[in-house]
């Protein structure tokens, strides 16, 4: 079995989209036939395009080139939107082959590019990529410094990360438990550090909100590690993947999956005729702060689909009642996301500056330069709102307005957009040791 999904990978590389997609029928009823069920993990994507195009045209997508609506607007997914030209922001958009069969002699697609017609070779690639930098980097390596069998410098899927939280439990002052259960059944596991007894205040961090930002799990590995390691003298609670269903997909299915996998069932659609992207709830638009408004969406089969009520997620759910227990004792709180190499404050869901917020730059400006001093990137700075997009629902407002969480921060990880979600391997220990100087500028700020 391994060996023909292994063949099957590299064939799918040099086919068409049609030709791949014919490929793949028949090799799962070969392998319906020889071992009885079939693997649904390979070439999602073949027929799918990858188009970087202008920010400024993502709302002609659905339009043909007489100006006529062809398609519902959720059908194209941003993936991520590249900010490293000075002079425009360029969107990378998936999109079916005759999507952009269909759009292709618009006189706006003019500018654009098709970076692939088969995004499935494309996400091969970045598997090669990922491994050969994983080679080099075990040349040198760098092996968790409490776990010496644990590489820091790897991407790991999640049982291998609940391994390694299962051998760091209790030693020390180190306890991980689980505060809640996903969709699917899995835990969502907590780590709580406490190296300074004589304090009741506690650093809040979390990653893994949305399934494909594979980064933001490594670089908490390696705080961990750091804290412990270090001993760093401070008192931590640390949720590092808070999608445990969403992140265990992109690995198993969806490379590019965002969402929860909590399922769809009020459709049209027969169970088996259900879109995919129609399943799933954007969990940084479900907590209880503007809940519904601007830069979220109402529409399930959108990638920001905020769900059907504040908390209605169990992931959301079991975060938020951890974060009450301990709101008096939080006294800074990170939110790891990615990309686009930016800290921002409150508010998310407006434009608008908080009442901290010359507090709130303060600190920033502590963060930024101590992780430009580190690898000399520069990361940019502000409300969120106004640096980034408004969107509403999200964890660092609600901890900030409801809890009363004053310094309540969230992390846009490398890179600009180049690599976006798929960061090679070799930049997670810059990314990580920036981040963790950045995190302990702000702790030498506050405390």
């Amino acid at each position: 079995m391994v060996i023909a999904i292994i063949l099957a990978s590299i064939y799918v590389r040099n086919l068409s989209g049609a030709d791949c997609y014919i490929f793949f029928i028949s090799f799962y009823i070969i392998i319906d036939l020889g071992f009885g069920q079939s693997d649904r993990r390979l070439a999602l994507f073949c027929s799918h395009a990858i188009v970087k195009i202008r920010h400024e045209n993502l709302h002609l997508l659905n339009r043909d080139p007489n100006n006529e609506i062809t398609s519902p607007e959720d059908e194209h997914d941003v993936l991520w939107v590249d900010t490293t030209d000075n002079n425009s922001s360029y969107a990378f958009v998936r999109l079916s082959g005759a999507h952009v069969r269909r759009i292709r002699s618009a006189r706006w697609f003019r500018g654009s590019s098709v970076m692939t017609d088969n995004l499935q070779s494309w996400l091969e690639s970045s598997k090669e990529l990922q491994t050969s930098s994983s080679q080099i980097q075990a040349i040198r390596g760098r092996q968790s410094a409490v776990v010496p069998s644990f590489s820091l410098d790897k991407y790991h899927p999640l049982s291998q990360v609940n391994r390694y939280l299962s051998q760091i439990n209790n030693i020390g002052g180190v306890s991980v438990f689980d505060i809640g259960v996903s969709h699917e059944g899995r835990p969502v596991k907590a780590v709580q550090i406490r190296n300074n007894p004589t304090s009741s205040d506690y650093i809040f961090i979390d990653g893994c909100t949305h399934a494909r930002e594979w980064i933001t799990v490594a670089t908490i590995l390696y705080i961990i590690d750091t804290i412990i390691g270090n001993n760093v003298k401070h008192n931590f609670l640390i949720v590092p993947i808070i999608n445990v269903d969403g992140y265990d997909y992109t690995w198993n299915t969806d490379r590019l999956w965002r969402k929860n996998r909590r399922p769809y069932t009020a459709s049209a659609f027969g169970a088996t005729e259900m879109p995919d992207r129609c399943n799933g709830v954007d969990l940084n638009r479900n907590y209880d702060v503007n809940f519904g408004g601007e830069g979220g969406s109402a529409n399930p089969c959108s990638f920001l689909f905020e769900g059907p009520s504040p908390f209605s997620e169990p992931e959301v759910k079991a975060v938020s009642e951890l974060l009450w227990k301990f709101s008096t004792r939080i006294k800074l709180a990170i939110s790891l996301h990615s990309f686009n190499q930016l800290w921002a404050c409150p508010y998310a869901y407006t434009k608008s500056s908080s009442m901290d917020y010359s507090h709130h730059m303060d600190v920033l400006r502590d963060i930024q330069q101590a992780v430009y001093q580190t690898n000399g990137v520069k990361y940019q700075i502000g409300p969120l709102g106004q640096s980034l997009y408004v969107g509403s629902g999200f964890m660092m407002d609600w901890m900030y307005t409801k809890l009363g969480v004053t310094n309540s921060y969230l992390c846009e990880l490398r890179d600009k957009g180049v690599y976006g979600f798929l960061l090679p391997a070799d930049q997670i220990l810059p990314t990580a040791r920036e981040t963790w100087n950045g995190i302990a500028a702000a702790i030498r700020k506050i405390f």
